[in-house]
């Protein structure tokens, strides 16, 4: 079963060329992170739009937004794709868990699940909150009644960072430490502008920094850490969102309105989570005992 799910994961290059690729992606993605933190925070220094290099509208939101006149704009679009595409898949993998208790359908309920989370995200940024939402959730400025509420929904929407991190080495202490500071450095200090990127900030660095750094591609054990049970379809996944990151940042008044806004980010975000999903399923996660044994 691990062979189908290498093959799945890089049929061109073998296991090891599969597991060298992998660690590039996140080695890439990382970078890519960097420069587009670093981007942002030439825009927030920048005084004036002539300065900014990321788009006006994206820039003035936070977000691309398509519609954003209409009652159903690309937040309202987003909230129904991930509900759909996220709520199918957390379906699946949450059947095939139940069935199997298999552990390897964990990181892929979890990532489902956040993909849902997402959507409910983008319904109260689109509907219930104001344009520059983040100004409304500072625990210094609102009562401690929902400073208790912004940050238990902020911790549960950023634990799949941590736990993506634990998955991959990271001491359960340090992840529970960093973590939650950084759901209070969200409310507290994060712009409106930076919201999105601090998602994914909080992403790629948990993800790919301790695979970078703690996890090898030449031994056995290692190149199946990296390989197998789905973990080389996550890596590829990570870096070919990036483009659609910078896509919206830099070009959202020049097409990527137009081709929906937003909604193209939390598209790809399904299609990678669907693709990671099924490289499990081809690799018999979730199959019952009797499945296996024929």
């Amino acid at each position: 079963m691990v062979e189908r799910a290498a093959d799945a994961a890089g049929p061109a290059f073998g296991r090891r060329g599969a597991a060298v690729l992998a660690w590039w992606c996140e080695f890439v993605t990382l970078l890519l992170t960097a420069a587009y933190c670093g981007i942002l925070a030439h825009d927030l220094a920048a005084g004036s739009d002539e300065k900014r290099l990321s788009s006006t509208s994206w820039f003035r939101q936070g977000f691309c937004v398509s519609w954003a006149e209409r009652a159903f704009n690309s937040h309202a679009l987003c909230f129904v794709g991930d509900l759909l595409g996220g709520g199918a898949l957390l379906r699946e993998n949450l059947r095939r868990y139940r069935q199997s208790h298999d552990p390897r359908l964990q990181v892929a309920v979890a990532v489902s699940g956040f993909t849902v989370a997402h959507g409910f995200g983008h319904l109260m940024i689109g509907v219930v909150l104001e344009n520059d939402f983040m100004a409304n959730v500072r625990p210094s400025q609102v009562p401690i009644a929902y400073t208790a509420l912004y940050y238990t929904v902020a911790s549960v929407f950023l634990s799949i960072g941590p736990f993506l991190g634990f998955c991959n080495g990271v001491p359960r202490s340090l992840c529970v430490a960093t973590h939650l500071f950084a759901a209070f450095a969200f409310l507290e200090f994060v712009p409106t502008q930076f919201a999105f990127g601090f998602v994914q900030l909080n992403l790629n660095a948990w993800y790919c920094t301790p695979r970078v750094f703690l996890l090898g591609t030449s031994g056995p054990e290692e190149i199946s850490k990296r390989v197998d049970n789905g973990w080389a379809m996550a890596s590829y996944g990570f870096l070919a969102l990036m483009p659609v990151v910078f896509a919206e940042m830099m070009a959202c008044d020049s097409f990527v309105m137009a081709l929906s806004g937003h909604f193209l980010y939390d598209g790809a975000i399904v299609l990678i989570a669907a693709a990671y999903s099924a490289a499990l399923w081809r690799a018999g996660a979730g199959e019952s005992s009797e499945r296996k044994a024929a």
